[in-house]
């Protein structure tokens, strides 16, 4: 390893603990979970409600909790249940995709309802 390989790296390391540390001093915590399926939005609430909500997707039931300003998707019938083990999420602008039943959660905080692009 030579001389500009070790700065090399040494800038890598403090520019990824910078922004790390940026993104968690930034964060809000979420106020409104968004789930849609296939795009389209079918459930909007509160963060604070604890409930439970079912969605139909295309494998079979996607089991969403909120639980005290949290979200975590508990149970899906999907092949690597990928989106169960993304665990739980409460900071505004984090989501959890169950990508082969199509359903995307999202966590909305005060300013996250504007559209800020559209792609298709």
């Amino acid at each position: 390893m030579t001389f500009a390989d070790k700065i090399l790296f040494l800038f890598l390391l403090i520019v990824t603990g910078a922004s790390f540390l940026a993104k968690n001093i930034s964060a809000t915590e979420g106020s409104v979970l968004l789930v849609e399926l296939e795009g389209a939005a079918i459930y909007k609430g509160s963060m604070s409600e604890n409930r439970t909500v079912t969605v139909k997707g295309r494998f079979g039931e996607v089991r969403i909790r909120v639980e005290e300003g949290r979200v975590a998707v508990t149970d899906a019938h999907c092949p690597n249940k990928v989106c169960v083990r993304t665990g739980w999420r409460s900071l505004a602008g984090e989501s959890i995709i169950c990508v082969p039943n199509r359903v995307l959660v999202k966590i909305l905080g005060d300013q996250s309802e504007v559209v800020r692009g559209i792609t298709g």
